[in-house]
């Protein structure tokens, strides 16, 4: 499983046209923009044999989200195998591949509820219009690959409310002796 993080201020987007094997949709949904603010945009790419590392990859996400304090989680999830080249080379069934890749993005999903995360679980299978401003920083942007050899998951941040040994600054701003 590969996935794409981004914190983003504002993310916003539009279902515009079903692909050969999109979800059904209600019809008001089509082309109906769907916006987020302050939000971790996550693009999932499913591979075979995902559903076994599901767990951990929610709990790295959650280490992320803990860094930087969504309000919502916004996943847009696909199968990395149906990419051009890599379907004919494993000899997978495209239906079952497709079935596994829903249970992952819906057992990610679950898992990061669990957690008490808001998620919204973008339609899998269509086209999609999207916007999005990304913040600037150090945690705007990673890239998470999540497999059987993966280290173990992350441990739960805790930070400190202040700093142990605080400075002391004079009023023209040179440190205290």
């Amino acid at each position: 499983m590969r996935i794409h993080a981004s914190r983003c201020h504002s993310f916003a987007y539009r279902t515009t046209v079903a692909g050969p094997c999109a979800i059904a949709l209600e019809p008001s949904a089509i082309g109906t923009t769907r916006p987020f603010f302050d939000c971790l945009v996550l693009s999932v790419g499913v591979d075979p044999g995902d559903l076994d590392v599901t767990r951990r990859a929610a709990i790295i996400v959650k280490h992320i989200a803990t860094r930087t304090d969504p309000g919502f989680i916004v996943i847009d999830g696909f199968a990395r195998w149906a990419t051009a080249g890599r379907r004919g080379a494993a000899g997978l069934d495209v239906l079952t591949g497709l079935a596994d890749a829903l249970d992952v993005l819906h057992e990610l999903s679950e898992r990061l509820e669990e957690r008490g995360e808001l998620v919204h679980q973008m339609p899998f299978g269509w086209n999609k219009f999207r916007r999005a401003h990304v913040v600037d920083g150090a945690w705007a942007y990673r890239v998470i690959d999540v497999g059987p050899h993966t280290p173990p998951p992350l441990p739960a941040l805790t930070r400190p409310n202040r700093a142990i040994t605080p400075r002391a600054l004079p009023s023209c701003g040179a440190p205290a002796r």
